[in-house]
């Protein structure tokens, strides 16, 4: 094809190792990907994109991995920056609660803020909260400024919140801490979809979705009323469900049935569904689960300390393999950064006896995630028509070994930051270098936030 018929793009990545995480999980081994705006206009073999394509800008892959970016499905990302901060409260009469009670709009945005620089760092191009943001603007504004894609909620959904639904996870809550939640069922449903219309903008890096706290928190008219409107509005719902099994399995002896059947009943079930945690689930309902393709966010860390009460039944690679949606989360990532995300499900996996697939975990991590908030017609995988997110591992990585590029890619952390990062058709991060955030003013912000909070929880005088 002679210069003067080529086609113009924007962007034309080429020479890379290719994980598309399509329907078939195509892999091209010397793969290009051409962008125009904020899309994937074209994905194929390197002499055929070059061939049809005059790029404004081109970046050499020199055979490096090039996957969708991995998208974390659950963080309370308010709580980043009080990752070590728990061993400071043993002994005292402070618990997170308190720390929780005592965040500022400023304190939110620098938590997430820090966090956006270790995601880019770490291959992430996007995550989710689950509505444990108490100003959302605040973070919202995070995805403009580091150009990383994040899906929120309205804050604290819930009307039957007390001490007592926390008796198990005491040092999680305080009474400043629940005097920020909702006091009603009316109040609770004034908060609901409040945050929608960040979905009018197709552009907007921050959207939105509708979700309830859950896990006992909720009455059943709340309940159904968030369920009914995420339907109507055509957004996915998700709720926190199974933290406790011991909760679950009490709540399953007054009733005679599984939760998962009791939600199957009721039509709760579906592809518009996602429920965090799910740490007991009964072999009968892996089926259930699975033939409704509803979304399971795995979090690994938090499902392993579960499992140390023994009455813990978790599925979720079964679940997968029956046709569920899986994705995976850090939760509160106080134990591990967040490229080590990959190495502790397998390690999870593992101990439940049934071994986790590469291939299965970079799918959970990626379209998974898309598609825990029913964004998967945009992202989590790579293909003509879908948003331009995509890392670029460095080639000279030491995980970069050229054998499972499945295992490279989605298990062993980066032992570098990526070459390339894109979001929304824009690099946002290369050869380790973020082009957005200052990242040493970041941390610095962070680092005064938590001063902050250390003298207004008492912590530190």
């Amino acid at each position: 094809m002679s210069p003067e018929i080529c086609e113009s793009c924007d962007l034309l990545v080429h020479s890379g190792l290719v994980l598309t995480v399509d329907r078939t999980n195509t892999v091209l081994h010397d793969g290009a990907i051409a962008v125009t705006k904020r899309h994937i206009c074209a994905i194929g073999s390197t002499a055929d994109l070059k061939a049809r394509f005059r790029a404004k800008d081109t970046f050499d892959a020199k055979g490096g991995i090039v996957h969708p970016g991995f998208i974390d499905a659950h963080i309370h990302v308010s709580q980043y920056t009080s990752r070590s901060v728990l061993p400071l409260m043993s002994g005292k009469s402070i618990t997170m609660g308190d720390w929780k009670a005592a965040l500022t709009p400023e304190d939110e945005h620098a938590s997430a803020m820090l966090a956006a620089v270790d995601y880019l760092r770490a291959g992430y191009t996007g995550f989710v909260d689950p509505g444990t943001i108490f100003e959302p603007d605040a973070v919202a504004a995070v995805a403009d400024t580091a150009g990383i894609r994040i899906w929120l909620t309205d804050p604290y959904v819930a009307d039957a919140v007390t001490l007592s639904v926390f008796d198990r996870e005491l040092e999680l809550v305080s009474p400043g801490f629940l005097a920020r939640w909702p006091k009603s069922t009316d109040a609770a449903l004034k908060r609901l979809g409040s945050q929608l219309y960040r979905n009018r903008n197709k552009d907007a890096l921050a959207r939105a979705f509708i979700g309830i706290y859950g896990d006992g928190t909720a009455t059943d008219a709340l309940w159904n009323a968030a369920l009914t409107f995420a339907r109507e509005q055509g957004v996915q719902f998700q709720e926190h469900r199974g933290y406790d099994p011991i909760e679950q399995l009490e709540e399953e002896a007054k009733t005679g049935r599984s939760i998962v059947g009791q939600l199957k009943d009721a039509g709760a079930l579906g592809r518009d569904v996602t429920f965090i945690h799910m740490n007991l689930v009964h072999q009968d309902d892996v089926a259930v689960l699975g033939d409704t393709g509803t979304g399971v966010v795995w979090c690994p860390f938090q499902q392993m300390r579960a499992m140390g009460t023994r009455r813990a039944e978790p599925r979720m690679v079964e679940l997968a393999r029956a046709g569920a949606t899986v994705a995976v989360g850090t939760d509160i990532p106080r134990n591990l950064n967040f490229d080590a995300l990959g190495s502790v499900a397998v390690c999870n996996a593992a101990a439940l006896g049934v071994p986790l697939q590469a291939g299965e975990l970079l799918r959970m991590r990626t379209i998974g995630g898309a598609m825990s908030v029913g964004a998967d017609n945009e992202v989590g995988s790579l293909e003509a028509g879908k948003r331009a997110d995509f890392v670029v591992r460095e080639p000279a990585s030491s995980e970069a070994l050229g054998l499972d590029p499945f295992a490279e890619a989605a298990v062993v952390g980066l032992t570098r930051s990526p070459a390339l990062t894109v979001i929304n058709g824009e690099i946002v991060l290369q050869h380790g270098q973020l082009l957005r955030i200052d990242q040493g003013e970041a941390a610095f912000t962070a680092r005064m936030s938590v001063k902050g909070l250390l003298t207004r929880t008492g912590i530190a005088a």
